[in-house]
């Protein structure tokens, strides 16, 4: 049965939905920041405050991810490629781009757009922090979006399918081979792979005691392992 999507409106022509499982992730998000990461930096603040700048982080991390999926569509619609729509979901979001980039080198650009623009929002935010000294809680703001858009730049070049990484992997194997089947067959082995070492990684974090952290590995490495296993079944079709 699908989820519930809503539609917030097009960029470039390009359709925006948040799905239904966006607010589960909003919801914890709002709350870890509201509960840790403000507390720890401003103990004098009333709790409202917290949960107020909570909230705007959230939904400023949720913009980042936006514009990391405008950057794999900007490219794509570059190339001609007829991109559908762009969804956030609890995972992060998904370009819908149809069909297949016509080369390898466009599907290596369409793939590293995404890291690349993270890793140029988490220098301007790490810039804006030496700038703006005189506002504490903008600074606290800009300093998490500096390491997050860090991380998502770093995680997402993990080489494992359906992740960007994965894409860059599969358009070098492309590139070497000229054979797009064996490139994607491989990229998606190496995606299960990370997805069961996601996973273990996870169980691993639950018996250290950090449950929220271990059963969120163990979700991530679950989706990305059934994702990857998709693309096997259709790369077999």
């Amino acid at each position: 049965m699908a989820r519930k999507q809503y539609r917030l409106g097009s960029i470039l022509g390009i359709p925006v939905d948040l799905d239904s499982s966006w607010f589960i992730v909003f919801g914890l998000l709002t709350w870890m920041l509201a509960a840790n990461y403000y507390p720890a930096e401003f103990i004098d603040w009333p709790p409202t405050l917290y949960w107020i700048m909570g909230a705007i982080t959230a939904l400023s991390y949720f913009g980042c991810i936006l514009l990391h999926e405008m950057g794999h569509s900007v490219v794509a619609l570059w190339y001609r490629i007829r991109v559908n729509s762009i969804t956030l979901f609890m995972f992060g979001g998904v370009a819908q781009i149809e069909g297949e980039a016509p080369g390898a080198l466009a599907e290596f650009l369409i793939a590293i757009a995404g890291p690349l623009v993270n890793f140029i929002l988490a220098f301007l935010c790490y810039s804006w922090l030496r700038i703006l000294s005189d506002n504490p809680p903008l600074l606290a703001l800009l300093k998490y979006l500096a390491y997050i858009n860090m991380a998502l730049g770093l995680f997402n070049l993990v080489p494992g399918y359906p992740l960007d990484g994965g894409r860059v992997f599969r358009a070098l194997v492309w590139a070497i081979t000229g054979n797009l089947r064996r490139a994607t067959f491989m990229a998606a082995r190496v995606g299960q792979g990370f997805g069961y070492i996601f996973m273990l990684f996870g169980i691993w974090k639950i018996f250290s005691g950090d449950l929220g952290g271990g059963l969120w590995m163990i979700f991530l490495g679950w989706f990305l392992k059934n994702t990857a296993t998709t693309q096997l079944r259709l790369n077999h079709e």
